[in-house]
């Protein structure tokens, strides 16, 4: 049976995250990992410290030209509405409409970086394969009307590097994590480059919910493997590819 979100929010961490363990079965696990590792070549895209692919589109400024997402990522799209994850987003759409899949082998990661005005504020992370620590730091912004804003500067980017996160949370295989409103914008996230975590440190605040598995406590060290992460958003401005060859005739 599905839970909502809310049965996954953590008592110790900002009121807008969620972790739900065991989203997905050990089955449905190994179906996604091998749709990803069979798509086609030309949809890898590979950077310094990990390769992705772009599902829905590529977003850019302009917004993102809208592309059907592949059945195997809609079929999660149920439990997503059961769970309550996409509630409450004053949006034309309903579902996600882009999907970033990110693979990490062990000691790879990223840096600190917020995810941008491009999409709607939350963001649903199914994990695969291996763990990993992700790493939240508070940074915030101002504009010049004293609001908040989702540009992340460089001089703050280089700050956090320096600093010790505020709090972090573990992400095992097959659960999901669900980022909204107040840690969505104002909070920088980011994967150390380790190839071991030390649960010991780090603040981490969801050991709790992760113990009923009987083998987590605060002095384990987990050794990482290849990780894959399965990243739903909402594009707030999306046009067809006719719309966008119309405009430049």
């Amino acid at each position: 049976m599905t839970r909502p979100i809310a049965s996954g929010k953590i008592s110790t961490a900002p009121p807008s995250v969620y972790y739900l363990l065991d989203f997905i079965t050990s089955a449905e696990e190994q179906l996604l990992i091998d749709k990803v590792l069979n798509a086609p070549k030309p949809k890898w895209i590979h950077l310094k410290n990990r390769r992705l692919q772009n599902w829905g589109g590529i977003v850019s400024a302009q917004g993102m030209i809208a592309e059907p997402l592949p059945v195997w990522l809609t079929d999660l799209f149920p439990r997503f509405h059961e769970s309550g994850v996409f509630e409450g987003l004053d949006a034309t759409h309903r579902d996600p409409n882009h999907c970033l899949v990110n693979e990490y082998l062990a000691g790879q990661g990223i840096m600190p970086h917020k995810d941008g005005p491009a999409y709607l504020p939350t963001v649903a992370t199914v994990s695969l394969s291996s763990h990993c620590v992700l790493e939240f730091y508070k940074c915030l912004e101002t504009g010049e009307s004293g609001t908040m804003t989702s540009t992340v500067s460089s001089s703050c980017a280089d700050d956090v590097r320096n600093q010790e996160p505020e709090f972090s949370i573990l992400v095992q295989p097959r659960s999901l994590l669900v980022l909204k409103e107040d840690v969505y914008n104002k909070y920088m996230h980011g994967i150390r480059e380790l190839t071991v975590d030390d649960l010991s440190k780090g603040n981490i605040q969801n050991l709790e919910q992760c113990l009923p598995e009987g083998y987590l406590n605060q002095n384990t060290v987990l050794e990482r493997s290849t990780r894959i992460s399965l990243t739903f958003r909402i594009v707030q401005k999306t046009m067809s590819s006719k719309k966008l060859l119309f405009q430049k005739r």
